[in-house]
């Protein structure tokens, strides 16, 4: 299994129109679901940091680190954020290697009681891979039955990295209600679709297309989020749904601000399901934890014994120093 896995991925690499990165708690890693969620927080500025690790069962660990900073930006009465987004990627047994460096633009309007964003990224993403760990038909040894990457590949038109700039946009809207909160976003990544290849063909990235909504319900202290997240890349189709349930404390003597947990399937319309995710976490006082692991239910779940992934999020929020209220002094008659 470990081996057919590997093969795969090779095939992969060579000419694929797979999914892009992306996290199982996307709601928790806001630049990489969305460029308008740029400063979409009520505080000064934000720092992200995301990590998962996938498949380490299957000795090919996928690893993807996220880093993000946003800080919020006033001209005159409008409200415009800007931000940094940086993504590292590393999986498969022949290393291949995504750097992701983008720079960040969002835009923020209320209207009556709807909040409107829209946001653009830009940047440079950087790819490459180990030719040392890849053997091809020419490299069979006839002497000795195995292969041989010493041999000459023959393979003139191979080369082990790839850059290009990329452009990805974005809107979402919000409304804070009595009793709900809803929002929704819609984001389309690789809006130039750039050039991606190792070899002389000329393939070009799909656009990616994010559709996403939920709706915030507080019950007391108590909170009940419904949440429901689908993607397409071309025939590659992503959908996750589910909810979070989570407990605010108040006038907490140890700074705890909240607990949360919560429980998302994924199904990626190939089986039934591919993962379910648990999730659980909390904030202390500005910092946030998030802790969640899928349980592989898909068609790897035998070799994987439905061991899938791990994640971790750390999101710090500062104070906003904002006024909300402005008041106007006037000399008493």
């Amino acid at each position: 299994m470990k081996y057919f896995i590997a093969i795969v991925f090779i095939f992969t690499l060579l000419g694929s129109n797979a999914q892009d990165i992306h996290f199982s708690q996307y709601f928790y890693s806001p630049l990489t679901l969305n460029p308008a969620h740029t400063g979409k927080v009520d505080a000064d500025w934000r720092f992200v940091n995301n990590f998962r690790n996938q498949w380490k069962s299957l000795s090919i660990p996928y690893r993807t680190i996220g880093v993000s900073y946003e800080h919020q930006w006033y001209i005159y009465s409008e409200q415009l954020s800007y931000g940094i987004n940086i993504i590292n990627d590393k999986s498969g047994p022949i290393g291949l290697t995504v750097n992701k460096l983008f720079l960040t633009l969002a835009y923020h309007k209320k209207i009556e009681q709807s909040q409107w964003h829209a946001g653009i990224q830009a940047g440079m993403v950087f790819k490459n891979f180990s030719l040392n760990d890849i053997t091809f038909p020419n490299q069979f040894d006839m002497t000795t039955g195995y292969f041989n990457s010493q041999l000459n590949n023959n393979e003139t038109n191979l080369v082990n990295h790839t850059n290009y700039p990329d452009i990805n946009i974005g809107i979402a809207w919000d409304k804070p209600m009595q009793y709900f909160h809803p929002e929704i976003g819609l984001s389309v990544f690789h809006l130039i679709m750039p050039k991606e290849t190792y070899t002389d063909q000329n393939y070009h990235i799909a656009m990616r297309y994010a559709l996403y909504g939920g709706l915030f319900t507080p019950i007391k202290q108590f909170y009940f989020k419904p949440q429901v997240f689908n993607m397409r890349q071309r025939k590659a189709t992503d959908l996750i749904i589910g909810s979070e349930l989570g407990y605010q404390f108040k006038n907490n003597k140890a700074f705890l601000q909240r607990i949360f947990t919560g429980i998302f399937f994924r199904n990626d319309f190939s089986t039934s399901f591919d993962a379910s995710i648990v999730m659980i976490g909390l904030q202390i006082k500005q910092w946030q934890f998030g802790f969640s692991y899928d349980i592989n239910t898909s068609s790897l779940s035998q070799a994987t014994q439905r061991r899938g992934a791990f994640e971790l999020s750390v999101i710090y929020t500062s104070k906003s120093t904002i006024p909300k209220k402005i008041t106007i002094p006037c000399d008493r008659m």
